[in-house]
């Protein structure tokens, strides 16, 4: 694995771009024009850790102002070596209706709107219109990160796979309540114990914190706090879990731990590598494989 610093600039500066040719370092740009009063401009570039002149080339870069996104990117060998994966699908919708979409498909008894978590789905999701993506046979939703949708392909080849722990439920278009044909929400049976090693992961605690500055909801003494904790994706490495926790376990599961910041609270669709090879094999689309590692990232 190695760690990416995405440097983004919107304005032209002619210095910056002499001295990324003098450091050798590769750029795009994109230029528009709108009409004749708008236009926009990207600079993009990288710089990477192992770099063994990463340290003076940052330095140099400093006087720029530019606060780069820090990331992991993952080679081949990482891919290789895992045995699980965090899938990712696509966003494509909004559940319906947007102004009360929580109450119309979860129960919220133990739910906490300070942190997101503890909603339990028992109704199926509304959408609008039946989706337009028929490329893809994994799809998912705006707001709601661990919400999984499967076109009748992909759904027919899980089962004929007989990847055990899952069960499919159909989607309504909103108004009508009528279910959407082609389209099943994949509903994940099995949650994973404790088993994270959080040493790469920032922890919200939903908590009163006594520098929290008033919002809109009210002053931060009187907002309802649960006390329960969720995690930042990582910036730098992995997730990272012990390697015990799968074991017996069917090959899509549930984090137990909750991930997010603000009011956003998901667990993560963790999925074995023979479901990557189900995937490619068969060639369905709509997922991104991340690679659950087993060591920390070293220094």
């Amino acid at each position: 694995m190695r760690i990416q610093h995405r440097y983004l600039s919107f304005e032209k500066n002619p210095k910056l771009l002499r001295l990324l040719d003098q450091l050798s370092i590769p750029y795009n740009t994109k230029e528009k024009n709108l009409d004749k009063d708008v236009s926009y401009y990207i600079l993009e570039f990288f710089l990477y850790e192992d770099n063994p002149r990463f340290k003076k080339m940052r330095e140099e870069l400093e006087e720029f102002g530019i606060d780069p996104q820090v990331g992991t990117v993952f080679d081949k060998a990482d891919i290789a070596q895992a045995n699980w994966f965090h899938v990712v699908v696509g966003e494509y919708q909004y559940p319906q209706p947007e102004d009360g979409y929580l109450r119309a498909t979860f129960n919220l008894d133990s739910y906490c709107n300070n942190c997101g978590i503890g909603k339990l789905q028992n109704a199926p999701f509304q959408l609008k219109t039946k989706p337009k993506q028929p490329n893809n046979q994994f799809w998912g939703l705006h707001w709601e990160h661990d919400a999984v949708f499967v076109r009748a392909v992909a759904k027919r080849i899980l089962e004929a796979e007989n990847i055990g722990g899952i069960s499919f439920s159909k989607p309504v278009l909103h108004k009508q309540n009528a279910e959407i044909e082609d389209i099943w929400q994949m509903h994940i049976g099995t949650e994973l114990g404790r088993g994270i090693d959080d040493y790469n992961l920032v922890k919200e605690i939903c908590e009163y914190d006594s520098h929290e500055e008033p919002i809109s909801m009210g002053d931060p003494k009187l907002i309802h706090y649960c006390g329960k904790v969720k995690y930042n994706f990582p910036h730098r490495g992995g997730l990272t879990f012990e390697g015990s926790v799968f074991e017996g376990k069917p090959a899509i599961v549930r984090s137990h731990e909750w991930f997010g910041s603000g009011g956003m609270a998901m667990q993560l669709t963790l999925v074995s590598k023979r479901i990557k090879e189900v995937v490619e094999k068969n060639k369905l689309k709509g997922l991104k494989f991340v690679p659950i590692v087993h060591q920390r990232l070293e220094d």
